[in-house]
């Protein structure tokens, strides 16, 4: 991978962007262009997350910012065409076209939001590795999640009524931007939803829904203690509850965490 040069970087993703409109000539010139940056010394484990399922060139993440800022007066002035470019990057089998894809779609208006997330449910398909399923929330729900919190609401609650388990998967995905994001504080729908899922035989969705909870634990964890509280006592003899309890104590201050103990002591 040659050493990054901005000026060099910026002339490089300029040009890259003239070709936004002929999506067959900017995967033809992002193909090059990563190919220029790619990283030909890396090796599966040499970073902390496991290697993409995808192929991908290993650019490193400055220098794919410098392409996503390059689109953004793009993806503001023509939404149609950006969102056809991010369909045919899509459809490109190399890890760093789906995520720009993501970013692409993460940027246009969020008006109509069906555009937006429509590709984003049917890119997060079961076959969409963690990291894209990700990226595809964080960053192809972005601005749909700043400007209009309560489409992106709307849309989660959908989701984890939805039965399927991919939708279900999004929705609970979702959850901890919406959280984070200070804009949000209707919990009792989030704790009807949670509750049914967590209800759930084999616990199919358990890695989704304990950083739902982590989050509801930092924002309200009164409130979430209370809504586990309850959601144990009305379980009867479901183990999967009293699993969810002990996994989220570490989530909550003291106080919570000790009403919670008594929770569990008491059910189990």
């Amino acid at each position: 991978m040659p050493a990054i040069q901005p000026a060099r970087l910026k002339i490089q993703s300029t040009e890259l962007s003239t070709k936004v409109t002929n999506p067959e000539d900017f995967c033809r010139a992002y193909h090059e262009f990563l190919d220029y940056y790619a990283d030909r010394t890396y090796r599966p484990g040499q970073v902390g997350e496991p290697p993409p399922l995808l192929p991908a060139y290993h650019v490193s993440r400055p220098v794919l910012r410098a392409v996503e800022k390059e689109m953004s007066q793009f993806t503001e002035d023509d939404r149609d065409a950006a969102l056809d470019l991010a369909d045919v990057l899509w459809g490109e089998q190399y890890l760093e076209f789906k995520l720009l894809a993501a970013s692409i779609v993460g940027k246009v208006s969020p008006i109509p939001a069906k555009s937006v997330f429509g590709r984003v449910e049917s890119w997060a398909g079961p076959s969409t590795e963690e990291r894209l399923e990700n990226a595809l929330v964080n960053s192809g729900l972005e601005r749909i999640l700043f400007e209009r919190p309560d489409l992106y609401f709307q849309e989660i609650l959908t989701w984890l009524r939805s039965k399927k388990l991919d939708f279900n998967r999004l929705g609970l995905k979702a959850i901890p931007p919406l959280l984070e994001s200070g804009k949000f504080e209707d919990y009792p729908p989030l704790f009807k939803q949670l509750s049914m899922k967590m209800r759930l035989e084999g616990n199919p969705l358990k890695m989704d829904i304990l950083p739902a909870i982590e989050v509801l634990a930092a924002r309200s964890p009164e409130e979430t203690a209370f809504f586990l509280n309850r959601t144990m006592k009305s379980a009867g003899e479901n183990p999967n509850i009293a699993w969810y309890v002990r996994k989220s104590l570490g989530f909550f201050p003291p106080d919570s965490r000790h009403y919670l103990r008594e929770t569990l002591l008491k059910e189990t």
